[in-house]
């Protein structure tokens, strides 16, 4: 468990990182970005933020791909993960406010479903995915299992 601690730190370390260089080039000052990387709480709430940029991204590419299929079936599959990602990014958005509240046991539930959306819409699109759909699918699962490593982390 150490040691995905620490891989979980490095990650999340990393994106802060990218959060600072991005901020500087916009003149925010890194301090309003950077909590402390080991702090459970921190980590948990840049892993969240990290999994909503990345399902936001992946529903806008959803979103597209449903606008550029050119059969209505594998326009209903995009459909199915249309919603799928909708519902997540939702779900995303009040973990981060259950985190924000301390509300623990929402925060565990809410952050428990998000998985099964990524599959859901994997398991939809099926022989009809991409390789481009499987990266993202990949990254998004792993992003929210981060989430949830993080936020078992809390001491509560």
């Amino acid at each position: 468990m150490a040691s995905l601690y620490k891989v979980l730190v490095a990650n999340i370390f990393n994106f802060q990182t990218s959060l600072c260089d991005i901020g500087l080039r916009r003149g925010i000052d890194s301090r309003q970005i950077l909590a402390h990387p080991y702090v459970p709480e921190e980590v948990t709430r840049a892993a969240i933020a990290q999994s909503l940029q990345n399902a936001n991204n992946n529903h806008a590419f959803i979103v597209a791909a449903k606008a550029a299929a050119k059969d209505k079936e594998t326009q209903d599959l995009y459909a199915i993960c249309d919603v799928g990602y909708g519902l997540m990014i939702t779900i995303l958005q009040d973990a981060a406010q259950s985190l924000a509240n301390k509300n623990y046991i929402a925060l565990e539930n809410d952050l428990s479903k998000c998985p099964r959306f990524v599959s859901d819409c994997q398991n939809a699109l099926g022989s009809k995915t991409t390789p481009e759909m499987l990266d993202r699918s990949r990254k998004q699962f792993d992003l929210v299992i981060m989430s949830q490593i993080a936020e078992g982390l809390i001491k509560k």
